[in-house]
Order: C-alpha cells, then structure tokens, then sequence
C-alpha cells in the first residue's frame, strides 16, 4: 500500500513539472507607459507591425522628445527608419524632430548656417561694389579716351590756323 501511495504522488509531481506554461494573449492596445524607462520603447519598436505603426509613434514620440538622451534618440530613430522601410510604410517627416538632446546641436547648426548665409551675401554685395567701381572706373577711362581725342582733334587745327597768320 505504501508503495503505491508513493508511486501515485510521484507520477503527480512528475507530471505537473513538465506542464506548459500558461498562454498570456497580448492586448492590442499598446499602452506603453516608459516614465524615464527605455525597455518599453525598445520592445515597441520591435513589435511594430503595417497596422499599429502612427498609433506606435504617437505613444512612444514623447519618450523620444522630451527623456531620451542622444544615444537613444539616435539608435531608436535608426530601428524605426528600418522597421518602416521593412514594413513598406513612411516615418513622418516631421517625427521626434524637436527633441530635447538635439537642441544644442540645432541652435549650433543654425547659428552656423546665419553665419554662412551673412557671409555670402557680403561677398554678394562686395562682388556688386567691385562691378560698380569697375563700370565707374571704364566710364571714366572712356571719357578721358574721349577727351584726349578731341584734344587731339582740336591741337592740329590749332597748329594750321597758326603757320596762316605768318
């Protein structure tokens, strides 16, 4: 009796051990709450798919924008750009672009470009000074030109009008 009281609560335990786990049915909601976490993020971009894309982005934009820091922004932008081509579908142009560890770089981009902007419109207008000062300059060659000719014109008849009166 002992015996078989043994081999029924060994067969019990023994097959419980080996039992599958439970199936958990994921929600098709989203709802990724990141609150300074990165792992949600990451896990919802893996999991992008044609259907849940602008719904996944919507969510994980402001993550992107106001938490993240360079790194991350960097190598989530470069998932979702990969994910999208795979996919077929386009990132919005303007997704994450205002994001808060690239305002330094955009403020030095932009000042470098009102640099670089000022400086070709001084060459522009220096350009335009030097082409006026050159027209200015031909005009007044041309006018001495014209000057000397008619002074040259004027002196030989001088000189006949002279050797007459002798």
């Amino acid at each position: 009796m002992k015996v078989i009281a043994l081999l029924v609560a060994a067969s019990m335990a023994s097959t419980s051990a080996f039992m599958p786990a439970p199936i958990v049915h994921q929600s098709t909601q989203l709802n990724v709450a990141t609150k300074g976490k990165v792992g949600p993020v990451k896990n919802a971009i893996a999991s992008l798919t044609k259907d849940n894309f602008s719904a996944t982005l919507t969510e994980i934009e402001p993550f992107l924008t106001k938490e993240a820091g360079m790194n991350i922004y960097i190598k989530s932008m470069k998932r979702i750009t990969v994910k999208a081509a795979a996919l077929g579908v386009d990132v919005p142009a303007n997704f994450a672009k205002e994001a808060k560890c690239t305002e330094k770089r955009r403020a030095k981009q932009s000042a470098y470009c009102q640099v670089k902007t000022d400086e070709a419109a001084a060459a522009v207008a220096e350009a335009a000074e030097a082409a006026a000062a050159e027209a200015a300059a031909a005009v007044e060659a041309a006018a001495a030109e014209v000057a000397a000719a008619a002074e040259a014109a004027v002196a030989p008849a001088a000189e006949e009008e002279a050797p007459a009166a002798e």
